[in-house]
């Protein structure tokens, strides 16, 4: 019964490695070899005496070349952001005490950042040292200092971009103390 051992030694290293033992074919395919390695090749024979003394050697050696792949980062395509003014969250009418300070609160989304202003019964009251504006993250809140009732009415905050507007609105209603 004759069983060849195949053995394998990358170059570099001269050390042998066991591919194949107990192996009755006359040909086969040595797998997981490094790329970039040199390898060669021996056969010794096997049979109810032993292991043969002198093995066959590969005539030539085996380069595995390295592939050369060059990875190439995936392309994506660029989104567009762009979108009108649109509150998600409106504005709530309210009921307060005189004297004491209210706020409105919405939410506003849109690219380009909209331009916003903010208006009391239809009349744009931006630069009115009463009232404070902020922005932050999209909540837009107008603060409303120390109201009397005159401050009653209808506020407006509208949005405007280059893709469109958007507005909302509530009822502010100033009780007395």
């Amino acid at each position: 019964m004759n069983e060849p051992v195949l053995t394998e030694s990358p170059h570099v290293l001269q050390e042998w490695f066991n591919v194949y033992e107990h192996y009755r074919r006359t040909n086969c395919v040595a797998s997981d070899l490094i790329m970039g390695n040199e390898y060669i090749f021996r056969v010794f024979a096997v049979n109810m005496c032993g292991l043969s003394e002198e093995p066959c050697t590969s005539k030539d050696s085996a380069y595995i070349q390295k592939t050369g792949i060059v990875y190439k980062p995936p392309t994506y395509k660029e989104h567009d952001f762009s979108e009108a003014p649109k509150f998600t969250h409106p504005l709530v009418n309210r009921s307060v005490i005189a004297g004491y300070n209210a706020t409105l609160s919405c939410a506003l989304r849109g690219w380009p950042k909209p331009k916003v202003v903010w208006y009391k019964n239809k009349m744009d009251i931006t630069n009115e040292a009463k009232f404070r504006m902020f922005s932050k993250q999209g909540v837009l809140t107008l603060e409303i200092r120390k109201p009397c009732p005159f401050d009653g009415g209808t506020y407006t905050c509208k949005a405007v971009n280059d893709l469109g507007e958007a507005e909302v609105e509530c009822r502010l209603e100033v009780r007395g103390k």
